[in-house]
Formats: C-alpha cells, sequence, structure tokens
C-alpha cells in the first residue's frame, strides 16, 4: 500500500490513446528514482514499444518532481522524457510553470502516453479521474489562444496544461511542449510526439493535497534556502534583470560571449549589443514573471503593439531568445526578436532548434549553395529581420522553404547536400545556438557530452561565466581553475559531477538556476539529501544521492547509445570552434585546442567510470549502477 504522506500522489497513469483504456501503478514501485527526470526515464526504459521507429507508438513520459507542492522555493517544476525525434536517442526536458503540481494534486506523480489516438483528444485529470475529451474544438489554436479556450471550458478550476500548438501539430521535428503559456521543454522534438499521437495536451486541475513526511522541517529549509537565495549575489543579478540582462548580449559587463552569425565570432561590441540588450525592451515592459514559489521572477512579460498581429503579450525572452533570434542571425532590431520569440511560443517550438536552422540557412544562402530569394518573401540575408519573422512562421507552418528547416539543422543539411554540413551547428544532431564555447572550457565540454544533444543544461558549469575567485574555486570544486573559463585542467571531472547534480535537482523538481549550478553554496549534495529525506522519510547520504544521479545520466547514456548509435566519437562540436577563433573582444584568438579537450573527456569518463575508448558505460560500469536489470536492449 502507498505511504500517503511521503511527497508522492501514489499513482502512475499509464494510458493508451489507441483503446483509450487507464491503468494505474503504485509510484513506490519506482521510489529509488526519486521523481521527475529519473522517474520518467525508469518509466520508459524497458518498454519495447521505446524501439519503435514510429513516434506515434514511442512512448513518452510526463513527471512531477519529488518535492513539488512543497514549501521549497522553486520546485515546481517537472520533467518531460522521450525518444529524441532529432537525434533518435533519448530526450529529457525539465520544465517550469504549474503542471508539476496540478499533476500531483490531480493524483499522479508520472503520466505514460502509448500509441496514438485515431482522432484529436486532450487528456483532463481531474476529481473524476482521467478522462480523454475530443480536441477537435482545440485543434489549430495556438498555445495562448487554447489556454484561453480551457480557461472557458474550466472557468472555476485552477488547471495547468502541458499540450503543443500548431507546430507540433503539424510534425515539425523542431517542434516542442508547452506549459501553460511560456515554459517550453525542447530540445527532443516532443511536439511532434503529442502531434503523431493525436494529443493535444494533459490537462491537470486538481485538489488533493501533496502530503510530506516532516512538513514543519521542510518549512524550516524553506525559510533557511529563501535566505540564502537572498543573500546570493548571483541570484540578484537574475533577480535584477533575468538572463536577457544578464547573460545575453554582452550582459551587465559587456563582455559576456554571444552567438555572432552562426556562431562564427562570440562577441558584440558594447556598441554593436545595445539594441538588443534588456534595456531597449524595457519599454514594453510591463510586469516579470516566474514558476509558482519563485523568489526570482526571471521572466519579463511585454506587450507589443503591431501592425499585422496587433497588440501582442509576450512572455519569457530568457538569454537563449535574444541570442539565437538576434546576434545569431545579425539581427539588431529588439522588436522583431520579441516577435520572433512571440511565434516560437505560439506555435510551440524550441528557440535552439529555430535559430540553428535559420542561422544555417543564412550562411548556405551566403555561401550561394542555396537562393537568396525563397517564397513568401523570404530573403535569406543576415540581420533581414521581416524575412526571418516571416520564416519563423512558415517553420511553423511547414509551409515553402520553412518545411525544410523545420527538420533542424542537421536533417536540412542532408538535403542541401554534403557540403553544407559544414554550416549545420549541431551536437549529436541537434542543433545548438549557445555562447563562450570557444573561450569556456567546462562549458564547451558540458555541450559536447550532453546526452540529448544540443544544450548547456546539463553538465556545463557556470563558474566560468562567474569567474569564481581561485579561493572559491579550491573550496566548491576542489580545482582553484573552476573560475578561469579558458583553464582546461580539472573541467572533465568537474563536468563529470555536474551531471549527476543537474539529474538529481531534475528529479526533486527544483530550478537549476538557484540550486547548484549558478551558485553552489545555496545548497550543496549533503542539504538536497536532508529535503529528500524531509519529503519521504527515506534516509540517504549525500553521496548516494549524487550517485543515483550520475545512474540516471549513465542509463541516459547507454539508450542514447543503442537508440541513436552515438559514442565518444560524437562528443564533440563542429570543427568551426577549433579552426575559426573568435575575431575580437575579450576572449579574442580563443579558440579550441583538440588535444586539450581529448583530455578532458579522458577525465570525463573516468570519473564516471565508463569505458575511456568508447566513451560509454561497459558491463562494468553498468553493474557498478545496478543497471543491470535495467539494460535490456542491445
Amino acid at each position: 500500500m502507498h505511504d500517503n504522506n511521503n511527497g508522492y500522489a501514489g499513482k502512475i497513469l499509464w494510458v493508451d490513446l489507441a483503446d483509450r483504456s487507464f491503468r494505474e501503478e503504485e509510484t513506490d514501485n519506482y521510489r529509488e528514482w526519486i521523481g521527475g527526470r529519473g522517474l520518467g526515464l525508469a518509466l520508459l526504459a524497458r518498454l519495447p514499444d521505446l524501439a519503435a521507429d514510429d513516434p506515434a507508438k514511442q512512448p513518452i513520459a510526463i513527471t512531477s518532481g519529488l518535492l513539488s507542492g512543497s514549501a521549497i522555493p522553486m520546485s515546481s517544476r517537472a520533467a518531460v522524457t522521450g525518444r529524441n525525434q532529432l537525434s533518435n536517442g533519448i530526450y529529457y526536458s525539465n520544465v517550469g510553470g504549474d503542471f508539476g503540481l496540478r499533476m500531483k494534486t490531480a493524483g499522479y506523480d508520472a503520466v505514460v502516453l502509448r500509441n496514438a489516438s485515431s482522432s484529436p483528444v486532450y487528456l483532463l485529470l481531474g476529481e473524476n479521474g482521467p478522462e480523454l475529451k475530443s480536441a477537435d474544438s482545440l485543434w489549430g489554436l495556438r498555445i495562448s489562444e487554447m489556454r484561453e479556450r480551457l480557461t472557458q471550458t474550466y472557468p472555476d478550476r485552477p488547471f495547468s496544461f502541458i499540450g503543443i500548438g500548431p507546430a507540433g501539430e503539424n510534425l515539425v521535428r523542431i517542434s516542442c511542449l508547452m506549459v501553460d503559456r511560456a515554459h517550453a521543454a525542447g530540445w527532443g522534438g516532443g511536439g511532434l510526439v503529442f502531434g503523431s499521437k493525436q494529443l493535444k495536451a494533459v490537462v491537470a486541475c486538481g485538489y488533493k493535497k501533496v502530503v510530506f513526511k516532516y512538513p514543519a522541517e521542510l518549512t524550516q529549509k524553506a525559510h533557511q534556502l529563501d535566505a540564502n537565495i537572498g543573500a546570493s549575489p548571483a541570484m540578484q543579478v537574475l533577480k535584477r534583470g533575468g538572463t536577457h540582462a544578464s547573460a545575453a548580449a554582452g550582459g551587465f559587463s559587456g563582455k559576456v560571449p554571444t552567438a555572432v552569425k552562426n556562431m562564427r565570432n562570440e562577441f558584440l561590441s558594447p556598441e554593436e549589443s545595445k539594441p538588443i540588450q534588456e534595456a531597449a525592451a524595457r519599454q514594453w515592459e510591463i510586469k516579470r514573471a516566474g514558476c509558482p514559489g519563485c523568489n526570482l521572477q526571471c521572466l519579463h512579460v511585454y506587450r507589443l503593439p503591431t501592425a499585422a498581429q496587433g497588440e501582442l503579450e509576450i512572455e519569457g525572452m530568457h538569454a537563449n531568445s535574444v541570442r539565437g533570434l538576434g546576434s545569431n542571425l545579425g539581427v539588431d532590431d529588439i522588436e522583431a526578436i520579441l516577435r520572433m520569440h512571440w511565434l516560437v511560443n505560439e506555435y510551440g517550438m524550441d528557440v535552439d532548434g529555430v535559430s540553428s536552422s535559420m542561422a544555417f540557412a543564412l550562411e548556405c544562402a551566403e555561401n550561394e549553395l542555396l537562393p537568396v530569394e525563397q517564397p513568401g518573401g523570404v530573403r535569406l540575408e543576415w540581420g533581414d529581420a521581416a524575412s526571418l519573422v516571416r520564416l519563423t512562421e512558415q517553420i511553423a507552418r511547414r509551409e515553402g522553404f520553412g518545411a525544410l528547416l523545420g527538420e533542424g539543422a542537421y536533417r536540412a543539411a542532408q538535403q542541401v547536400g554534403p557540403e553544407s554540413m559544414e554550416y549545420a551547428m549541431t551536437t549529436k544532431k541537434v542543433g545548438i545556438n549557445e555562447q563562450g564555447i570557444r573561450s569556456h572550457r567546462g562549458w564547451a565540454l558540458g555541450i559536447m557530452t550532453s546526452t540529448r544533444g544540443g544544450g548547456h543544461l546539463g553538465g556545463a558549469v557556470q563558474s566560468e561565466n562567474r569567474q569564481i575567485s581561485a579561493e572559491e574555486g579550491a573550496r566548491l570544486f576542489d580545482n582553484p581553475l573552476a573560475g578561469n573559463p579558458q583553464a582546461y585542467e580539472g573541467k572533465g571531472r568537474m563536468v563529470a559531477y555536474s551531471e549527476g547534480l543537474k539529474a538529481i535537482i531534475d528529479s526533486l523538481g527544483l530550478c537549476y538556476f538557484a540550486y547548484g549550478w549558478y551558485d553552489r553554496e545555496i545548497a550543496n549534495m549533503n542539504d538536497l539529501a536532508d529535503l529528500y529525506f524531509a519529503a519521504s522519510g527515506h534516509h540517504i547520504s549525500g553521496e548516494d544521492l549524487h550517485h543515483q544521479g550520475l545512474r540516471v545520466h549513465t542509463l541516459e547514456r547507454y539508450l542514447t547509445h543503442v537508440f541513436g548509435g552515438f559514442d565518444r566519437r560524437d562528443d564533440m562540436v563542429p570543427k568551426r570552434f577549433f579552426e575559426m577563433p573568435n575575431a575580437d573582444g575579450p576572449y579574442e584568438g580563443a579558440k579550441l585546442d583538440r588535444e586539450a579537450v581529448q583530455q578532458q573527456l579522458d577525465e570525463y569518463y573516468a570519473f564516471l567510470g565508463w569505458n575511456s575508448s568508447s566513451g560509454l558505460p561497459d558491463a562494468d560500469a553498468i553493474h557498478s549502477y545496478d543497471l543491470d536489470n535495467w539494460v535490456i536492449f542491445d
């Protein structure tokens, strides 16, 4: 029987969309995987249909973090796990918003969706149990339109949803899942999976209370964490202007790297970046926003009047959007960047995928591999903001040239021709929209080794961006060079450690911004183990908790190899970052050194206990992580 005061809702819901059947299972069967990302991986890892080639048949899991519903600040996050539609491997995404909490109060820690419906549906998790309802009235709606329609349908219920916009319905490969309005579960094509299943959304509106083992202790810890977050200089920087102000367009210092024209360079001068800085958009800002229980409110909300679409309310604008839709495309028109960001959110697309695809096309056109003139009034020229706004919508609708770019940069290059492949900025076939790869060695390694490909939200370390002192580096990372961006020494071990930390953060349902990424003094692994105990009543040491995070990472790596074929050779970034140095800025001349990167990789695999030659967990590693019963594919 389920212990109903251990932080879990207690049930996992298995849904077969083809025959519209439901099955429930006790969450306790998977308690060792904690929740969130770990739980989602465990639920899928042994399913035969995980190996299916058709995304309509592939299972996808949506899971709530263990601490969701608690008083712990910034603990509302959920996770999505499935097959990566860009790489064929495994992808995970940790997403903010209210869905993790609403799913738990509806009685479920996880929902696993299998097979496909014969007509458009959405899944309702409410007081009457799970119901599959017709989505005919929702199909075709943008994200905010769906939110408005659901508000009209359920006016008296607090609800949250995770679902798709038109891009997912149109089976755009770089589509993603959106929570509520502006929280994206990206990097793996989850929107394509929902669209293939004819599933518009999962809507959760429950009333059940989440009960934790030691609520008083959790409340006490919440007060301490609030104080730690409030006292953290790094958190105050984020609170001041979000990641737009702190990590994009030069940041507050004017020296923060950025992606320039398909990452051919990584710096804009203060004069060049001024038009796209956070201050330039402030004239339209109406408020700040964040996830439930967020101390930072790192999202900006704008109200932008436009001639073509009327007044747009735009939420989000993290550094990725500013970099990806601005400097990486040569665009210095902040209004156009806001409009593209709105389109990406409303149609349900991954901003990094959109950026890498469009930047690829622009460089191909510059090198006469594609015509500059494209259908629908699109010109493939750097900085042509009006054309790129139109192209963004074409991608979402799979119209004209957008149909090709919606496949992602890697697949687009395969169709354009082999000579174009050098312009496709990808890792493991997933488009990247990054900065500081040439100059920040631990950051770059985290991007190279990401199991899902494409992004920095895994092992990449922030100590270099913050340039912490040698003393702080020695104390927090046992590495005095932790804050030195251009040092390679010890970064392999740091990145490998961070993989385990991030997996635990995602499993507990916490925000990585506050817990371990920007400032490791807010909470260390022992603190996280204390939170796990106060929530669940189960003792675990900080060291063992971290080992469980590495266990999740190792199983993801194994499955990504099985389904995607990736190994050590794929823990890499394009040759551009080794051969084309930064042209200017504080890291002028910086580029990666191949031999030094290989040494980093050796150190990374050694820390994880993986085979150094292949970069994969061998039989001994599988056994050491207690994964023998979870490795069923070969």
